[in-house]
C-alpha cells in the first residue's frame, strides 16, 4: 500500500530575501519581484493556519521548522516538528563552521529538510549527511545531487534510500496554495500509484497557503483514500520508524 507523507516547510518570509543561487536572471527578477508583493500575495501566518488544520483534522503532517523564527509546539504524536535549519542558508555553499551551526539539533528533531533541497554536493556527497548522523536526525527529504550552484534534481514516488547513514525520502510533488489543478494532479497521481510499496512525498512552503481552501481540499481527499483502504497516512517521524 502507498504510504503519503506531507512536508511542510515553515520558514515565513525569510528566503524572499535570500533568493535561491542556482536561479536564472528571469528568475531572479521574479524574486525580487514576489520579495516585494509578499505581504499582499502570500500569508505570514501560514504556519498556524496548517498547524490548526492538521490538530483539527488529526491529520498526520511533518513540520520542517527554520530555527531563528520558529519552535516546536506541544503537540499530538501524529504531528511531526522537524528541522528546516537556523537560517536557511544554501548547506552544499556554506563552510564546514556554518553547516554545523546550520544544521545543529536544538529541538531533537528525527526530520529534516535542506533548503532548497540542496543536500548533496557531487565533489563531497557525505559531507552534509555525515552532520546530520552526528546530530542524530534520521530521516530527510530528498530530490537529487548539486554540482555547485546547478542541480540534477527530480521527483520520484518510491521507497526511501539509505544515504551515508541518513534515510532519504524523495520529493514525489509539490504545491503552493494557489492553485487546485496542482492538487487534482497530485491526487491523480496517488489514485493511480495507490498499490504500489513506496511513499508518495508532497511538499509545500506555510507562507505559500494563503488560501486555505486547496489545502482543506487535499487533506479532506487524502483521508477518504485513507478511509478506503487505498493509501496510509504518514509523516516523516514514522516513515523512519518503519524502517
Amino acid at each position: 500500500m502507498l504510504k503519503v507523507c506531507v512536508v511542510v516547510d515553515v520558514e515565513n518570509f525569510i528566503s524572499f530575501k535570500q533568493g535561491n543561487p542556482s536561479w536564472n536572471s528571469w528568475q531572479k527578477l521574479k524574486g525580487r519581484i514576489n520579495n516585494l508583493i509578499k505581504d499582499f500575495r502570500y500569508d505570514k501566518n501560514g504556519f498556524e493556519k496548517i498547524y490548526k488544520l492538521a490538530e483539527k483534522e488529526k491529520f498526520p503532517i511533518s513540520f520542517m521548522l527554520v530555527g531563528s523564527l520558529f519552535q516546536p509546539e506541544k503537540s499530538q504524536k501524529f504531528i511531526d516538528f522537524g528541522y528546516h535549519t537556523l537560517s536557511h542558508k544554501p548547506l552544499t555553499l556554506i563552510s564546514d563552521a556554518e553547516l554545523k551551526e546550520e544544521v545543529k539539533n536544538i529541538y531533537n528533531a528525527k526530520s529534516f529538510s535542506a533548503p532548497m533541497w540542496m543536500i548533496e554536493d557531487s565533489e563531497n556527497p557525505s559531507r552534509i549527511f555525515e552532520a546530520l548522523k552526528k546530530q542524530k536526525y534520521k530521516i530527510t527529504v530528498y530530490r537529487g545531487a548539486n554540482n555547485g550552484i546547478s542541480n540534477r534534481h527530480e521527483n520520484r514516488i518510491s521507497k526511501p534510500i539509505t544515504k551515508y547513514g541518513i534515510q532519504c525520502v524523495y520529493t514525489s510533488n509539490w504545491f503552493d496554495g494557489e492553485r487546485k489543478q496542482k492538487i487534482r494532479e497530485i491526487l491523480r497521481e496517488i489514485m493511480q500509484s495507490s498499490e504500489r510499496d513506496a511513499v508518495y512525498c508532497i511538499t509545500t512552503h506555510d507562507f505559500s497557503n494563503k488560501n486555505m481552501k486547496n489545502f482543506k481540499f487535499l487533506v479532506k481527499k487524502l483521508k477518504e483514500m485513507q478511509k478506503k483502504g487505498m493509501i496510509n497516512i504518514v509523516n516523516m517521524k514514522q516513515l523512519a520508524r518503519d524502517r
